[in-house]
């Protein structure tokens, strides 16, 4: 396949780049993603105990992954969490050279990452928080479209329509992502003019992910149907449709003017209990529209090369017809 933009910006082979998930994306799988050609995204978070040292967690993390892989790796960043100048100077020292930063404005923390020579990433939701993170200089954006798991932009923009409208809007590299989950959808969005992808729930259902398996046989199990949204208008956020969603959902109210409703019922501490816990009765699931498209478990290298070649076929195809 031929390299994009986003490959030459983040030293990879493929442009295919791995979500960090809270509690679940831990070095094994990250360093499986990199090595397999894409960009593997750990979290601070992944394989920590509830009570645990987020700090320390990080740094053994980081280790694990340089200790298994010499390509280039990233890490998830909260922006919006009351720590994060520790974690992200934590995350410096420790080696990190690819931030993926979300949850808030990048103005405050751009200049410093890039001041380390630190390439940065924004997860970005519509074609305005676009523009200014690319005002505020960051080096690529992730557009998220509404079908992807977890917390999603209030205007709730597809894909099909986000990612050619910031493509049009910015002249940095621009990934696309929610929903997708195989070469199709990676097709799909090379074609709406994206550089490469961000993919999270497909890495879920790998070997090497620590997501516990419960977690892991509802995503195979669930249907195009399987995924609910819920929450305030302020942060809509796609869960797997299990009873404890959709109770959530027809007991909501619509006033959150801190996040803290949010932080408390859908946030990361509370979907610990089914990504990692394995509790899908209760817990909160946070999964990606295109849950109906996953029926097995691969590992990460069968993931992205399945990915790669079925969509050079399908470009092929295309071209030829």
């Amino acid at each position: 396949m031929k390299k994009t933009a986003v490959c030459h910006l983040l030293g990879t082979e493929y442009p295919i780049v791995q979500a960090g998930i809270p509690w679940i994306s831990n070095p094994e799988l990250v360093a499986a993603v990199s090595e397999a050609g894409g960009l593997g995204a750990l979290h601070p978070t992944a394989g920590m105990d509830a009570s645990g040292n987020v700090l320390d967690n990080l740094v053994s993390s980081v280790k694990r992954v340089q200790q298994t892989t010499r390509r280039p790796f990233a890490m998830s960043f909260d922006l919006g969490d009351p720590n994060i100048q520790a974690i992200l100077s934590t995350a410096v020292e420790a080696g990190v050279r690819i931030a993926i930063t979300y949850g808030g404005s990048p103005a405050l923390h751009t200049g410093y990452l890039r001041d380390h020579d630190v390439i940065v990433m924004h997860q970005v939701a519509s074609v305005r928080h676009a523009r200014a993170a690319e005002a505020q200089g960051v080096q690529a954006v992730i557009a998220e479209g509404f079908e992807g798991g977890g917390p999603r932009g209030r205007d709730a923009v597809p894909n099909l329509v986000l990612v050619p409208s910031i493509v049009d809007a910015v002249s940095i590299p621009v990934l696309a992502s929610g929903g997708i989950i195989d070469q199709r959808g990676f097709a799909a969005a090379l074609a709406l003019g994206a550089h490469g992808v961000q993919m999270g729930t497909r890495f879920v259902v790998t070997r090497e992910c620590i997501a516990h398996p419960e977690y892991k046989k509802a995503i195979i199990m669930a249907i195009d149907t399987g995924t609910v949204v819920a929450g305030t208008s302020q942060i809509p956020t796609r869960l797997l449709r299990t009873g404890a969603a959709l109770r959530f959902r027809r007991s909501e109210g619509d006033n959150d003017p801190d996040g803290s409703l949010w932080r408390s019922t859908l946030g990361p501490d509370v979907v610990r209990a089914a990504l990692f816990e394995g509790d899908m009765k209760e817990g909160i699931a946070w999964s990606g529209a295109g849950v109906g498209l996953i029926s097995e478990e691969m590992s990460a290298a069968e993931v992205i090369a399945k990915t790669v070649k079925g969509a050079e076929a399908l470009l092929a195809a295309l071209a030829a017809s």
